[in-house]
C-alpha cells in the first residue's frame, strides 16, 4: 500500500471492529440483547466501510507498476 492515510484508516477500523465484537460478546453473555443488537448494527456498518476501503486498495494496487529504466552499460565478455 502506498497511501498512509488509508493504511491508518484501515488500522483504526480494525481496532474499532475488534472492540465492538468484544463488547457484543460481553453484552450477549450478560443477557443485554438490545445492546447486542445495537452492536451488531455497528459491526455491520464497520464491515461495509472496511470492505469499501479494501476495494479502494485493490484498485490502487491494480495499476501497473512502472519498471525501472536501466542505463548502465552492459559488460562485454572477452574471448579467452
Amino acid at each position: 500500500m502506498s497511501n498512509p492515510r488509508l493504511e491508518d484508516h484501515l488500522v483504526g477500523l480494525e481496532l474499532q471492529l475488534v472492540e465492538l465484537v468484544e463488547n457484543k460478546e460481553r453484552a450477549t453473555v450478560q443477557g443485554r440483547t438490545d445492546d447486542a443488537q445495537d452492536l451488531d448494527r455497528e459491526i455491520a456498518g464497520l464491515q461495509v466501510e472496511l470492505a469499501a476501503a479494501a476495494e479502494q486498495i485493490g484498485e490502487e494496487e491494480s495499476e501497473p507498476v512502472p519498471r525501472p529504466l536501466l542505463l548502465a552499460p552492459k559488460a562485454e565478455r572477452s574471448a579467452a
